[in-house]
């Protein structure tokens, strides 16, 4: 079998890992050989893909970073002339972005046509990556998909940390229960999530001497900016749904996973894609803490420091901790 991946680094990557790891499952100590087009490697590619042996009744066969290899369709022609039923081959062609989010380097539709004739295509973007990153987790630690939600959100979502974090947890339970409690202190805890955390606080119990010292400590007064804006707005969503009878704190999650969530989950989009279910959920209990008015003036409030910060006219570190400071005061 071949298969020819191309697509965005990381979720390249993640996609790449998910196939390793469905070769080697169904073919127990296949022999693994790696070569790389960048380096030249092509020549040795083929010497590979062409020697069968009667020792080994399969073989895996990768070569890397196809992207720099100036004759890509010529790689295709040459391997419908080889014997392939005891290989294992996968082609890996990385796309390069721009600032824009746009492919620098597209694979000519010519080459991608003859790869067509003899192997399976997969591409693999950023859209893809949340959730692969999510069923990763599910599978490798046996666990739901909330509890993997929530554990990205403690380390991140690059892949590669996430990849080492989960492989720390899975040797420090040994097979026993998931229970994200239990695991955290193990996690090295990204920053960003320290801060929503933080943040969170502040807004639903006025917590405000701990964000103050992480902001300044980290220096992550920006982010702070970014981050209770978002927290606003998401605030802001909900009063409105909740104005409209839409919502409101005493709904079962039954009722509201059921019935509501798919409703109203469009207006929780963002680039990470949608919010859990029982995230969403869990913060019906806060949306009476807020008068709309208030979200309101806050999001303005802020807007204006984003400004003045931008235009030179205050210091952000000043900004930001007035803006903290002044937060509940009326």
């Amino acid at each position: 079998m071949i298969y020819f991946l191309h697509g965005d680094t990381a979720p390249l990557q993640i996609k790449y890992e998910e196939i390793l790891d469905e070769i080697k499952s169904n073919n127990p100590s296949i022999p693994e050989k790696i070569f790389d087009a960048s380096l030249d490697e092509v020549t040795q590619f083929f010497d590979s893909v062409s020697t069968n042996s009667i020792f080994s009744p399969k073989e895996l066969v990768i070569l890397k970073r196809v992207e720099s290899f100036k004759n890509l369709e010529g790689i295709a022609k040459s391997l419908k002339m080889y014997n392939l039923t005891q290989k294992e081959i996968i082609i890996i062609y990385e796309e390069f972005l721009n600032d824009f989010g746009k492919i620098k380097n597209p694979i000519p539709k010519k080459t991608l046509d003859s790869f067509k004739e003899i192997a399976e295509i997969i591409c693999y973007r950023k859209e893809n990556e949340k959730k692969a990153i999510i069923f990763y987790l599910q599978q490798e630690l046996n666990i739901s998909e909330y509890e993997a939600e929530k554990f990205v959100e403690l380390v991140g979502d690059d892949f590669f940390k996430v990849k080492n974090e989960a492989e720390k947890v899975k040797n420090f339970l040994d097979e026993e229960t998931f229970n994200l409690d239990k695991i955290k202190p193990l996690l090295s805890i990204n920053e960003d999530f320290n801060l929503k955390t933080l943040i969170e606080n502040f807004i639903t119990s006025k917590a405000k001497d701990d964000l103050l010292h992480f902001i300044a400590k980290e220096k992550l007064h920006s982010n702070f900016i970014y981050g209770i804006g978002d927290e606003i707005i998401f605030y802001l969503k909900l009063s409105s749904l909740a104005q409209n009878g839409i919502i409101n704190k005493n709904l079962s999650y039954k009722k509201f996973n059921e019935g509501i969530f798919e409703e109203i989950k469009e207006f929780f989009l963002t680039e990470r894609g949608y919010p859990h279910p029982y995230t969403l959920f869990l913060k019906l209990k806060n949306i009476e803490l807020f008068e709309t008015e208030f979200l309101k003036k806050k999001l303005k409030e802020l807007t204006y420091l984003e400004y003045s910060i931008k235009s030179g006219n205050m210091d952000m570190e000043i900004g930001v901790e007035d803006y903290i400071l002044e937060f509940f005061k009326k």
